[in-house]
């Protein structure tokens, strides 16, 4: 089914992907309609953009970026400055994001913006760790830089708005305790062991 952007009710399942990070190599196809697609007069930026619905949650952004059936469309500047920093910055990092969003074609922004990335998973996981004494912030910032791997401390710590020592202090903190309950729950392991299971 193709979808259009922002014609639909609610939010749309969206794909942005970078122009030149495909390798023509191994998807000849999809590389030419990338290049197509970032000659475009219209292009203003080089990422393309993909509007799918929830069936697409289960495939990569390169597999959506290679659907004959789901046109992409060339993603303008002011949608690109809408997106929220930390969105842009993942987008940055990784060359293509899978993210819920509402568009509004006429204005060309995107509003109630939120990653594709396991939402679920992560929330569980941040609530199990508050529940093991960390605060909010410790285990926010432990999941997303240590466990996600999803930023580095200076990415993190710009999108957060607060210093890399901050988040570096946090994680410090969230270690700390997961190592010595670990140490509790398992007293069978020394603490040097312990150490090692604890990513640095």
């Amino acid at each position: 089914m193709t979808a259009q952007p922002g014609t639909g009710s609610g939010r749309d399942f969206v794909t942005i992907f970078k122009t030149g990070s495909v390798d023509r190599g191994e998807y000849p196809e999809l590389a030419d309609l990338l290049l197509e697609g970032r000659t475009q007069l219209s292009a203003e930026t080089s990422y393309l953009m993909k509007f799918g619905d929830e069936s697409h949650r289960s495939l990569t952004p390169f597999d959506v970026a290679s659907l004959h059936d789901v046109p992409a469309y060339p993603l303008p500047q002011t949608a690109l400055d809408s997106l929220p920093a930390h969105v842009r910055a993942e987008l940055e990092q990784n060359g293509a994001i899978q993210m819920v969003a509402s568009y509004d074609p006429e204005n060309h922004r995107f509003e109630e913006v939120d990653l594709a990335w396991d939402d679920q998973d992560f929330l569980e996981r941040v609530t199990e760790l508050i529940a093991g004494e960390l605060s909010l912030h410790e285990a926010v910032d432990w999941v997303v830089v240590e466990e996600a791997e999803r930023y580095t401390v200076a990415q993190w710590a710009e999108i957060r708005d607060v210093t890399g020592d901050a988040v570096r202090s946090n994680i410090n903190a969230a270690r700390e305790k997961l190592l010595a309950s670990r140490v509790a729950s398992e007293p069978r392991y020394g603490a040097a062991n312990m150490q090692s299971r604890v990513r640095c």
